[in-house]
């Protein structure tokens, strides 16, 4: 189909993006894209999704004009945050949303966007292995699950002292991703 000069990688992009390569390809496939297989050295002649450059530079301009705000390069070993987010707290205070991330800033205006009163409740420096534990235990009883990790709860200082639990049980995370 071309040589590797014509294209790029899901896997680069997904570096670029600081994202891992199944969220960039979700991403690519709902903004209509439709990614090429090619061969390049880096996959040592196997296989690989890619992009046009031409389509790459259009993914770029989409994630910029949609509020993503650049990434550094994706850490392999998942380091990042599980965050609680308060979605709606002018209206539906124990409304929350549960999730992993390696930028709560750029996750927060990612909320925004459909949600602009929400804000961070607390955030947790932690492994992205820990994340369905902690969602798990956090949630276990007087929480609904409406969807996509957002759930309606009884006691927001439930919550709130559940993911203090997990987090104090856990081995302590820097801010950078280190253990301790």
């Amino acid at each position: 189909l071309g040589g590797k000069m014509d294209f790029v990688t899901l896997k680069e992009l997904a570096q670029e993006f600081g994202l891992d390569r199944s969220n960039v390809r979700k991403y690519v496939l709902s903004a209509g894209f439709e990614p090429v297989r090619v061969r390049t050295p880096e996959s040592r002649g196997q296989l690989t999704l890619a992009l046009t450059v031409e389509d790459a530079e259009t993914v770029r301009d989409l994630r910029d004009k949609e509020g993503f705000i650049k990434s550094q390069v994706v850490d392999e070993n998942g380091d990042g945050y599980i965050y609680v987010i308060q979605l709606v707290p002018e209206l539906k205070p124990e409304r929350i949303k549960l999730g992993y991330t390696k930028n709560i800033q750029s996750r927060l205006k990612a909320h925004k966007t459909t949600a602009p009163t929400a804000k961070i409740l607390k955030e947790y420096p932690c492994k992205r292995t820990w994340e369905p534990a902690a969602i798990s235990v956090v949630t276990k009883d007087g929480c609904i699950l409406i969807g996509g990790e957002v759930y309606d709860c009884t006691s927001l200082d439930t919550i709130m002292n559940r993911c203090d639990a997990f987090f104090m049980l856990m081995p302590q995370v820097d801010k950078k991703g280190d253990e301790k």
